[in-house]
Order: structure tokens, then sequence, then C-alpha cells
């Protein structure tokens, strides 16, 4: 509902989760527009409608306003018309969660933002940042200079 959503802050609030208790999502600026749009788009069809998604015609079962309860047949059309073939819109928390591993996101902030219980959930993603150990060891200030010295090193008897 639009009374979940703060565009001045960038959050979500989630009422209803897997671990029963509500939460918060942050969003980036372009999720934001797209909202934006969205609300466009509520104050052209349907101006009174809570929902943020709603059906923009009359249905049988539904009238113009009313909660589009289901986006998984829309997602499946979008998918067909688009040629992608056995994809399922879980795929796209997958896919988010690669790509922030890949940019280099710590695998902690991921599991905040998958919204995990626990980062052991998240570490699957973890193979995609394979620099990571280097850099780690980069900021320790280890560097080659260190296993080599001019004189030699002599036996202490």
């Amino acid at each position: 509902k639009w009374s979940d959503v703060d565009l001045s802050t960038r959050l979500l609030r989630l009422n209803e989760t897997k671990a029963g208790e509500w939460q918060t999502v942050p969003i980036n600026e372009e999720a934001r527009q797209v909202l934006v749009l969205r609300m466009r788009r509520r104050d052209e069809i349907c101006p009174d409608t809570p929902f943020v998604f709603f059906h923009e015609v009359a249905r049988p079962n539904a009238q113009v306003g009313d909660r589009v309860k289901d986006l998984k047949g829309s997602f499946r059309r979008a998918c067909n018309e688009a040629g992608i073939k056995n994809f399922r819109i879980h795929d796209l928390r997958h896919t988010f969660a690669s790509w922030l591993v890949m940019g280099g996101v710590s695998i902690f902030k991921v599991s905040r933002l998958l919204r995990h219980s626990s980062v052991t959930e998240t570490e699957r993603y973890a193979h995609l940042a394979p620099d990571h150990l280097h850099e780690a060891a980069a900021i320790g200030g280890f560097s080659a200079h260190f296993q080599h010295i001019e004189e030699s090193l002599k036996a202490v008897v």
C-alpha cells in the first residue's frame, strides 16, 4: 500500500515477512522514480486506491483499483514476450544478490539487504567475489618487500 512507501527516505515497510515481523527495505533512486510513475498512474486511473499495484481495467473478479493479488502471471507473460525462458520472479532476488557481491558489497551488507536471518544463508554468494581475500590482505599492509631482506639470515648458535 502507499502507506508503506516513504519516498522521502526511500524506504519500504514490509508488514508481512516470513519472520512474522515488520521490516523496512531501502530502495535506490531508480526504484523511487518508478514508484513516482506508479503514483502518477494511480492519480490518472483510480486516485482513491491505497494500492501501489492495482487493476487498471475491470475483470471478472476485480474492479478498477483493486489490489493485484499475484504478480506471477504478469511476470510470466512479460518473460514470454521478451523470449526469456526458465526464469522465475524469485530469480530476480538471486540476481540482485549476485550483482551486489560481484560489485564488492560485503556479504554482511548483502545479508541485511536480503533480510536473511543469518549471514550463513548469504554465504552461497561469496564465491562470486574472488578478489575479496586479496583486498583484505592489501588492507593488512602485507607486501612482497617483507619477504626479502638484503642481508642473508644467519643461524643463531
